[in-house]
């Protein structure tokens, strides 16, 4: 069995990302080892959770899955031990991204099955916390392994749901009361699923959070590009059988960005993946 082409968007503990940023004017090898430099700096500030999730996130976009489930296990360890819930249940979604990435390299579908049930329980913990602020990337998450097996109405529930809490209760581990460009990468992964459910309205709203996004940049450069180029993608990615030039279109804007950023190495072959189908 072959693996889907489609794969999913990279996520780091935002500290950590914003340690890539003030590191990255600094040349490094590869990507790898820009992020472990950046996780240096990042160790000798976070609780002992979000310590060694760093270290899982490293070994995920090194290539190294296993040593990334084993770490998000000692993670979730450390969370439970300090009580942090919101953490908890993010390191799911760490263990939703590697195992995806396992079931993009191997073509087992297992690995998706499992997956999609770390997006389920991230839920589950989340709203049995009863912290609010917890819900909304559990949510997100969920809703892109919705996707990966066809079930548009339900991640649209859960696109809409993520959206709502990023909104009225907002994770303060990520400050997005404060970045409106993760509102509206929101919003366009809720509007494209809407597409791609049968609202063809909802291209006017995906292709408007695209601008939104465009309009406020995010805190952190690293993440605008990969969200603002990860927008024009799905758009193109939508739109590659019902309007095959508006997506030619997007599928530039998006190439654009990613020249733009030599750290946005996942996201490239993600592009040239898309252009082939194109």
């Amino acid at each position: 069995m072959k693996a889907k082409t489609k794969a999913f968007n990279i996520v780091l503990p935002q500290e950590l990302v914003d340690k890539v940023d003030s590191v990255a004017k600094k040349e490094y090898l590869n990507r790898s080892e820009l992020i472990r430099e950046a996780l240096k700096s990042y160790l000798n500030e976070a609780s002992e959770g979000r310590k060694i999730h760093g270290h899982a996130a490293v070994a995920r976009e090194s290539g190294d899955f296993v040593t990334a489930l084993k770490f998000t296990d000692e993670a979730m360890a450390a969370y439970e031990k300090d009580r942090d819930m919101l953490g908890f249940a993010e390191v799911q979604g760490d263990r939703f991204l590697t195992l995806n990435h396992l079931y993009q390299k191997t073509g087992d579908r297992a690995y998706l099955v499992l997956a999609k049930h770390a997006a389920s329980s991230a839920v589950e913990i989340a709203e049995s916390s009863g912290d609010k602020t917890a819900l909304a990337l559990p949510y997100f998450n969920l809703a892109k392994a919705q996707q990966e097996f066809g079930e548009q109405k339900e991640a649209v529930e859960s696109f809409r749901k993520a959206l709502e809490n990023l909104v009225k209760n907002p994770p303060a581990e990520h400050m997005a009361d404060k970045r409106p460009a993760m509102v509206a990468d929101f919003k366009n992964r809720l509007a494209v699923a809407e597409y791609k459910n049968g609202d063809k309205f909802a291209l006017i709203r995906a292709e408007q959070a695209a601008e939104e996004l465009e309009k406020n940049p995010d805190i952190s450069d690293y993440n605008q590009n990969v969200w603002l180029s990860g927008a024009h993608m799905r758009i193109a990615e939508m739109l590659k059988k019902d309007n095959p030039d508006k997506a030619k279109k997007h599928l530039a804007e998006a190439k654009k960005i990613i020249d733009s950023d030599p750290r946005l190495t996942l996201r490239l072959a993600q592009w040239q993946k898309l252009a082939q189908e194109i």
